[in-house]
């Protein structure tokens, strides 16, 4: 018999080493400083070392313990989160393998997932590339079979099929704040078979207060992200409410200076009142000395949960200007900014109108009817301006009429704008007929392009009626943004659609727009709570405003029905003056009066 090719006994010999090695059993952080190269999609270049993000060494540690079934990672965008479980994953995939379920969103979102990041991560760790398929043709997004026999699956939780079947012993879920009611515990159910092995991993930002994912983070021990004082020692969580910036940096017209915003922003001591520097060394040097302290130690053992926000990964002042502008905002009736802070960089819950609101508006000293001194107006070339207006020009009053349309009456109110974003219940009354309708435009002088009526109910002929007399109709929506095309290019999204024309036939058609419910009325609810010129623009009501018109402003409350906020009639309250209402906010929306866009338009006018 001829002796054997060497290179066969070599290989042998390989293969024999490889099935006699003992595992690795480093934590997963220090295994990674070895075999990661480097992590394509950072900003920071070269191999991959935990002193760069000292706060995911214990959440990297928790998903390899064996006493540990559940791991929660509540924390900011963009703050290494889901690194944690692309790190974890690589680990497990060269150490610990198993039938393996990675999540995200929908399937568009983990087929994006699995090819920017995944795949180009595991050709950046020599343990997994050489267990990683050599055929492209076996590269699967959805479906990855490597060469010891595990099985990788990258799929979308809000497919509910994807939830089903299958045994597996690792779960990674991402941003599990959006996923479905209830979708949460069908991913975890799969790791039944799995007995004490199998383990979920679910990260996310803030959501919405109750839903899945805060749920489970509050049956964990919810260790929060710390850190020693220097000077005093003390050790603290990494609060909001400890950063401070100088409350005298205003410009010349009252608004922030944000640049000098920056330039003061510095984190407090809650102990000793040290103040800490806005800049990387220092951060650098309060994460050195980081440590997770459990804020639920009464959780059972098997159930972790780790939370940190933007302050220990980002600029304060950044964060501050942030936080400024969504404030501001807000102040205008747009909360959407404020909202997006809370969730995506303090990664907390939203809680805003968790209780019914209740209308806290003191009637102001005008009557029904009275003409407003700081109404605005509308000049020729469609510009918003503020008096006193040029002697002579054409201005048209900043007023709008909102009707609400009834089987055989309607309810109409008038509200006047001031350029700011202030407004004022001019009048309101339950009128008969389309004529009446048509008599309140010509006595409060209302321009025909400036009423507004509700076409949800008798559509066609609330198109047939404007169409006749240039009125624009409003329907309201379930949907929370519309997408418009900048001029420039690109997109954004606005709480109301595009113009769309109504042809009715013979010559007529009318100007339509659709308006998410949701946010117009969120933003009402916030306009309507401020009385004071200081804190930004006003809602107000005359002193012999009608009981009947404050009673329909608290006929509706906003709820979180099947993971979705809405705002719900009470009982049978009538609510035909808060339609009106509500259509004169999506007004003032479309005008940049108010909302996000109506500071862009400051900024561009300045």
């Amino acid at each position: 018999m001829p002796p054997r090719p060497a290179t066969v006994d070599a290989r042998l010999a390989e293969i024999w080493s490889e099935a006699w090695r003992p595992p690795d059993r480093r934590p997963p952080w220090a295994w990674a400083e070895e075999h990661i190269a480097a992590i394509p999609y950072s900003p920071v270049p070269g191999r991959f070392r935990i002193a760069n993000s000292p706060h995911i060494r214990e959440p990297l540690e928790a998903i390899v313990d064996p006493a540990v079934r559940q791991v929660c990672i509540l924390a900011a965008v963009q703050s290494s989160k889901t690194t944690v479980a692309e790190i974890a994953l690589c680990y497990t995939t060269a150490n610990l393998p198993g039938p393996t379920l990675w999540l995200n969103e929908t399937d568009e979102d983990a087929k994006d997932q699995a090819e920017s990041r995944l795949h180009k991560l595991f050709d950046e760790c020599a343990p997994v590339k050489g267990l990683f398929p050599r055929d492209r043709h076996k590269k699967r997004t959805a479906t990855v079979h490597f060469a010891n026999g595990m099985t990788l699956w990258v799929l979308g939780a809000h497919n509910r099929v994807n939830l089903q079947r299958r045994s597996i012993r690792w779960i990674f879920a991402d941003e599990c704040w959006n996923y479905p009611p209830g979708h949460m515990a069908e991913a975890e159910a799969r790791v039944t078979a799995f007995g004490w092995l199998g383990k979920c991993v679910w990260m996310s930002q803030g959501g919405e207060d109750g839903d899945d994912f805060h749920r489970k983070f509050e049956t964990t021990d919810m260790r929060e992200w710390t850190f020693a004082c220097p000077r005093c020692g003390l050790r603290q969580p990494f609060k909001w409410e400890n950063l401070e910036w100088s409350k005298t940096a205003r410009g010349e017209d009252g608004g922030w200076d944000f640049a000098e915003v920056r330039c003061t922003s510095s984190l407090r001591c809650e102990g000793c009142g040290a103040q800490f520097e806005d800049t990387d060394r220092v951060r650098r040097e309060l994460n050195a000395s980081g440590q997770f302290i459990a804020q639920n130690p009464s959780a059972a053992r098997e159930n972790v949960g780790f939370h940190w926000n933007s302050l220990s990964t980002m600029c304060w002042g950044a964060l501050a200007e942030m936080y400024l502008r969504a404030k501001e905002a807000a102040r205008r009736g747009d909360a959407s900014l404020l909202k997006q802070f809370y969730q995506k960089r303090l990664a907390l819950p939203w809680r805003e109108y968790e209780e019914d609101f209740r209308l806290e508006i003191t009637a102001s000293g005008y009557r029904m009817g009275e003409d407003w001194a700081e109404e605005g107006g509308i000049d020729i070339r469609g510009r918003i301006i503020a008096p006193p207006f040029p002697e002579g020009a054409a201005v048209i009053p900043l007023r709008f009429l909102t009707v609400d349309v009834q089987l055989d009456h309607f309810y109409i109110a008038v509200s006047s704008w001031t350029a700011g974003g202030s407004t004022r219940l001019l009048w309101c009354e339950k009128v008969g007929t389309w004529h009446d309708i048509e008599a309140a435009q010509d006595r409060f002088r209302v321009h025909r392009s400036l009423v507004f009526v509700d076409a949800g109910y008798a559509s066609y002929e609330v198109y047939r009626q404007c169409a006749a007399r240039g009125w624009v109709a409003l329907i309201g929506d379930k949907r929370e943004t519309f997408v418009h095309r900048k001029r420039g290019g690109g997109t954004v999204q606005r709480f109301y659609s595009t113009r769309h024309r109504i042809v009715l036939g013979r010559g007529l058609s009318c100007i339509s727009h659709r308006f998410s419910n949701l946010n117009a009325k969120d933003c009402l609810a916030r306009l309507r709570r401020n009385q004071d010129p200081a804190r930004g623009p006003t809602w107000e009501i005359p002193a012999d405003v009608p009981e009947e018109f404050l009673a329909h402003l608290e006929s509706e409350r906003r709820v979180l029905e099947n993971g979705k906020w809405i705002w719900k009639q009470i009982g049978d309250r009538p609510n035909h003056f808060l339609d009106c209402t509500v259509q004169s906010v999506c007004a003032a929306l479309m005008l940049k009066l108010i909302g996000r866009e109506a500071m862009n338009a400051e900024e561009e006018s300045a």
